[in-house]
């Protein structure tokens, strides 16, 4: 029950500081280029000279791209299926939260909180998932990134940041997979 209440008091935290304004987070994701049928990863950079401890942000896939779960190998040696992997940024203490947003499947929104407010690294990655596309995807699309809010607090004091709505440029290219081998002969060698 104390982990809840900690947890939650985290959350207020993000809410509260979307009305201060602050500098120094910046986020950097690189454009994703993938074919239907196919995987591709998706990795939040972050650098920034606060210690923020609570980060929050919505991602929302285009039409044709999927959050897939991925397999992960936790502390106690049990494997989880989980939508995202924790980045170099966070420290192990770090909660790393998601739940999708609508219905259909295409927003999921990320926190990242710690219960003891320690702050994130300086420079990192926050977290990484993995997208998969299929024939809807359109030669050209975005993802996008809102709701993007870092908060913390420092000798008593709440501080805090907000990043603008951005998007992602998504590409979509021909698959790589070998589809079949033929043989030329019979006779052919073989090593």
């Amino acid at each position: 029950m104390n982990i809840c209440k900690k947890i939650g008091a985290a959350l207020m935290m993000v809410l509260m500081a979307s009305s201060v304004s602050a500098q120094n987070a910046e986020l950097t994701i690189d454009p994703v280029n993938i074919a239907p049928g196919e995987e591709a990863e998706i990795v939040v950079n972050y650098k920034g000279d606060m210690p923020f401890a609570n980060i929050q942000m919505d991602i929302t896939l285009p039409e044709g791209l999927s959050f897939v779960e991925q397999e992960y190998v936790n502390a106690d040696d049990e494997i989880e299926y989980v939508y995202a992997l924790k980045g170099t940024a966070l420290y192990s203490t770090h909660n790393l939260m998601y739940k999708f947003r609508d219905e259909t499947q295409k927003v999921m929104r990320f926190l990242i909180a710690h219960t003891a407010n320690k702050g994130v690294k300086n420079e990192g990655s926050l977290f990484s998932i993995k997208v998969k596309a299929d024939e809807s995807l359109a030669d050209a699309s975005e993802i996008g990134f809102s709701t993007v809010i870092f908060s913390g607090m420092q000798n008593g004091e709440l501080f805090g940041a907000d990043i603008e709505d951005f998007t992602v440029a998504v590409t979509k290219s021909t698959p790589t997979a070998i589809s079949g081998i033929e043989a030329i002969s019979e006779n052919a060698a073989s090593y």
